[in-house]
């Protein structure tokens, strides 16, 4: 023991102030505390919110996201991202000031996503299987104290995957005991036509045991959640514990589709079963046609209803996009968009909720500019600013009464602050 100690405060030491992140030691359980002094981590995760560029695929599909803020029990902020192969946390007090930095081992080759649950963190991790061996390993969701002790994991083996987290996103929501995951897959070989389509994927894990209660990644239809392919994916718990999901997809059905459970509700770590389903905008064009002309960025409740964020180019692929906002009324799930913006050139937008009366919608063009404005239960905004901020994958979050989110652009972090009266102000991290 008194040997794994000596090595964990080497590697500690000889990170000082470089670059690189040390890893954990091997045989070294949980995380290593590295030295405050080390300064934050770079990274570049400007624009990333923002769907991405891969050769002829423009545009099509999300990513996982890799930027996290959350509130900690100091009262401060940390700051949770995957660099570079790297998983990096940083405590920062109430002026930005760095106070600690741990690294994460990454336990499987894949990242997909973190959570910040009111007791514990949860990192996901996955693998490839293109053996497509129900015996493989495809999913790990691992279970940390606040102070970034390990405290144990969850595996999904098979579960009809080649590719974890392909082509979309991975998205959490917790409730009581519970943990829901809501990502997408590569799936096995299809018997049909002998392609691994694609679709999305839920994952229900017992939060004290640490116990997969249920999953659910067969090829279906729509009635019962399943959306393929899946390029984005949203999950939330609203006020009477209904479990609601938002999928962006191009064929099964070609729609951005709003699906709340019909019969389980989030107290009981069940997913699996019918649902009730709404439909924002249905694309035109061919089933499975990668090109919708969208992207959907945010996903909040208000007292009556659900709040989609969006751009769309209204023509379904190869179109200059627009901002708009879709609202879900809670009783008979009926939707109704509107357009935002009336200039195109917009990237995908960003929701912050502020509470059950509202929140912010935030975007930026293909100029760099930013824009925010108010919007209100029942979908509608008010006057449109814009300010010298930009946006990341990092989702932003309410602290002290202000919306707080981080960007970076090859540097260390860039904390902006709303305030309650509009007004954008910026800091850069460690700042005196």
């Amino acid at each position: 023991m008194k040997k794994k100690l000596l090595a964990a405060i080497l590697a500690v030491l000889l990170c000082g102030n470089s670059f690189s992140v040390c890893a954990a030691p091997q045989g070294m359980a949980g995380s290593i505390s590295l030295q405050s002094g080390a300064g934050a981590v770079p990274s570049n995760n400007k624009d990333a919110q923002n769907y991405h560029l891969y050769g002829n695929y423009n545009w099509n599909w999300a990513e996982t996201v890799n930027s996290y803020l959350y509130e900690n029990q100091s009262g401060g902020l940390t700051r949770v991202e995957y660099i570079d192969g790297q998983i990096v946390a940083e405590d920062y007090d109430n002026g930005f000031r760095l106070c600690a930095s741990y690294a994460i081992p990454m336990e499987l080759s894949q990242w997909g996503g973190f959570y910040a649950g009111d007791q514990y963190n949860f990192v996901i991790f996955g693998q490839s299987n293109p053996s497509e061996s129900n015996e493989t390993e495809v999913v790990r969701v691992v279970k940390y104290s606040k102070d970034w002790q390990r405290l144990g994991q969850a595996s999904l083996y098979g579960a009809n995957t080649v590719e974890p987290f392909a082509s979309g996103s991975l998205r959490c929501a917790g409730y009581g005991d519970y943990l829901y995951i809501r990502t997408c897959h590569k799936m096995y070989k299809s018997q049909s036509d002998g392609r691994n389509h694609q679709a999305n994927m839920t994952l229900v894990v017992r939060q004290s045991d640490m116990t997969v209660t249920d999953s659910y990644h067969i090829v279906m239809n729509s009635s019962v959640g399943y959306v393929s392919h899946s390029f984005n994916q949203f999950v939330l718990i609203d006020q009477n514990a209904n479990l609601v999901t938002l999928d962006h997809g191009d064929a099964y059905p070609r729609s951005i589709v709003l699906m709340r459970n019909r019969n389980n509700k989030a107290d009981g770590g069940k997913f699996s079963g019918s649902v009730d389903t709404s439909t924002l905008v249905a694309f035109p064009g061919g089933t499975g046609d990668n090109r919708t002309g969208a992207s959907v960025g945010g996903f909040a409740e208000t007292a009556g209803g659900y709040v989609t964020a969006f751009n769309y180019d209204g023509v379904g692929g190869g179109g200059v996009r627009e901002i708009y906002i879709g609202y879900t009324d809670k009783s008979g799930l009926s939707s109704r968009v509107s357009k935002v913006t009336q200039s195109s050139g917009m990237y995908t937008p960003v929701l912050v909720s502020t509470g059950l009366d509202g929140g912010y919608l935030m975007w930026t063009d293909v100029n760099g500019l930013f824009y925010y404005t108010r919007y209100t239960d029942g979908g509608t905004i008010g006057a449109i600013g814009t300010a010298d901020a930009a946006l990341s994958d990092c989702q932003p979050i309410c602290h002290n009464g202000e919306v707080i989110w981080y960007v970076t652009a090859n540097s260390v972090p860039v904390f902006y602050r709303l305030d309650a009266a509009g007004v954008v102000s910026a800091t850069m991290a460690d700042a005196q």
